[in-house]
């Protein structure tokens, strides 16, 4: 089941890309959904969501891994979040 990260090349993004500041690029997308912009992890939920994918699958693909933790029925341990 694919998942899209979909990041439109609007003024303000390429400005972004221009000053190197890539880093922010998640930010844009999450306030470009206007425009078509979309995050993986928002792909990832919605098909979770959809009953496409399980939760396992959800997390070991998701990007941001806590969002996706209370999901889990045995959530691993993870001390990175710590």
């Amino acid at each position: 089941m694919p998942a899209l990260e979909i990041l439109i090349a609007t003024p303000a993004v390429r400005n972004l890309i221009r000053e190197s500041k890539s880093h922010q690029l998640p930010s844009m997308m999450q306030t470009g959904k206007k425009y078509g912009m979309q995050l993986l992890d928002d792909a990832i939920m919605d098909l979770y969501n959809k009953g496409q994918v399980g939760a396992d699958d959800a997390y070991t693909k998701a990007n941001d891994k806590a969002r996706f933790r209370p999901l889990l029925k045995s959530p691993p341990t993870d001390f990175t979040e710590a």
